[in-house]
């Protein structure tokens, strides 16, 4: 059964992106424009997740989420608003949401915070019923062979459950390995000794004895990840504390794409502000009449404007491209594998006459019955084409190309390899960014953007495939792609 998400927000724009984005996952999506639709709907289904908007038009998202506690609801919340800061999220926090998730977002950092958030319902379900059926003692958690156990092994996320006399009575492996310690080496330890180690003090302050909600939460950073780190106290019927469950949530990579985000926006206003400004300088000319009545003087300014353009619609194009690829996250399954021996002589046919252009000697070797490789034609074919433009474009004029395909070790390989002026070594991690360009005297005058191989590492790593890169200044550059092949 798909986890049911409701959204709740005033924006029609905003609730349907969500909901595009979710369903494109497989989750169950609800929507809601205002707290009272919100509150029916929450009474007549279950959700798993409710993502909710701060300012609504009836009811603000503190008093909603003070309604559902008072219905005392298993639902999972995250509080999403574009007026983002402390006072807000500690009201939030204090009325029990479970995360805090500012406007705007991307889809990554969205369909994080619901996989995280549908994770830990499913845990605190889990670990609720084992509680009712023995909350005498939660150490039989450590010791039972039960689905909960399996389930918290399994997690990606640090789990780690105390009982009343602050002992350690369960840690996945996950948890176990931040510590530095073994999952059996940590049953019945007193949990100040656990977390005794450098960079555990904020994990020793969430789990300290003094002021014990129903759940407390924060964001620490543990060595050179981010966490964000839950802590759940469970009751007896008597209203006494048996015990809590932490759990840490690496949101390493979420923190840093949003740190990445703002360059990302800084490089792109400046790839269209260039160009646009150049247009308009060359538009200036033909307008204010600077060179005479006659048109021909100015048939080279607007040639050079229309080239112009050309770069824009093809800078679009790639950005959208890229939108698309990170929206789908995943390869269209129902898509037809490639012919890779045919894919490779339509794309190289394509690109004949910049070759001859360049007057480069182009050798294509093919290995005979090739399977079929694990990846859509069309995704192929950009792959292929955006390594051979760029093979074409850094090869001295008169040098060589090499595109081969073979399999090799379960896989098949496809090479495309220059004798082009090559890679300095200390740029090659940043090779596959977007906007990335080398700046030497030798790329001047080469026209690019710098998204094309941030397009090819995302078409090939969607597909379970590998890209490597081998380079050496002056002499040439080797691309690399592995592929899973069709059985």
């Amino acid at each position: 059964m798909p986890t049911r998400v409701l959204v709740i927000d005033d924006e029609y724009g905003v609730r349907s992106g969500i909901r595009q984005i979710l369903e494109l996952e497989g989750y169950a999506v609800e929507v809601a424009e205002n707290g009272r639709q919100a509150l029916d709907l929450l009474d007549t289904h279950n959700f798993d997740v409710a993502l909710i908007d701060y300012q609504l038009p009836d009811i603000d998202g503190l008093t909603l989420l003070s309604s559902m506690r008072s219905r005392k609801l298993a639902t999972s919340t995250c509080m999403i608003t574009a007026y983002a800061n402390i006072d807000t999220a500690i009201a939030a926090t204090r009325q029990g949401v479970d995360f805090f998730l500012p406007k705007p977002f991307s889809p990554d950092d969205l369909l994080g915070v619901v996989e995280t958030l549908a994770r830990h319902k499913l845990l605190k379900e889990e670990a609720e019923k084992l509680r009712k059926e023995n909350e005498a003692n939660l150490l039989a958690l450590a010791t039972e062979k039960s689905q909960t156990a399996s389930l918290v092994a399994s997690l990606h996320d640090a789990v780690l459950v105390i009982n009343r006399e602050r002992e350690v009575v369960l840690a996945n492996q996950v948890m176990a390995a931040l510590l530095g310690r073994s999952p059996t080496e940590l049953l019945r330890m007193p949990i100040d000794t656990a977390l005794a180690g450098d960079g555990f003090a904020g994990l020793t302050g969430l789990l300290s004895e003094q002021d014990q909600p129903e759940q407390k939460v924060a964001e620490l950073a543990i060595g050179d990840s981010i966490f964000f780190a839950s802590v759940v106290t469970f009751h007896g019927t008597d209203g006494a504390a048996l015990g809590r469950i932490l759990t840490l949530a690496d949101v390493t990579l979420l923190r840093k794409m949003a740190m990445e985000k703002p360059r990302f926006i800084r490089t792109m206003v400046h790839e269209f502000r260039s160009p646009l400004g150049a247009i308009r300088s060359l538009i200036e000319v033909a307008t204010e009449k600077s060179l005479g009545d006659k048109l021909e003087p100015y048939l080279p300014y607007l040639e050079r404007a229309d080239h112009r353009i050309d770069r824009l619609v093809e800078l679009i194009g790639e950005l959208l491209s890229l939108s698309r690829i990170d929206l789908e996250r995943t390869a269209n399954a129902s898509e037809p594998p490639t012919d890779v021996a045919t894919a490779v002589a339509m794309t190289v046919d394509l690109y004949r006459p910049k070759i001859a252009a360049r007057k480069l000697d182009a050798t294509v070797l093919v290995e005979a019955n090739l399977p079929r490789a694990r990846i859509g034609d069309e995704d192929f074919k950009t792959i292929l084409g955006n390594l051979l433009g760029n093979a074409i474009k850094y090869c001295r004029e008169g040098g060589n190309l090499l595109v081969s395909a073979k399999q090799s070790s379960g896989k098949i390989l496809v090479e495309v390899a220059d004798s082009g002026i090559g890679i300095k070594s200390e740029n090659l991690p940043r090779l596959f960014e977007e906007f990335f360009r080398e700046k030497r005297a030798e790329t001047r005058d080469i026209d690019g953007n710098g998204l094309g191989l941030a397009i090819v590492k995302r078409l090939v790593e969607r597909t379970g495939g590998k890209i490597e890169v081998e380079s050496t200044v002056g002499v040439g550059s080797v691309f690399r792609v592995s592929l899973a092949p069709v059985s």
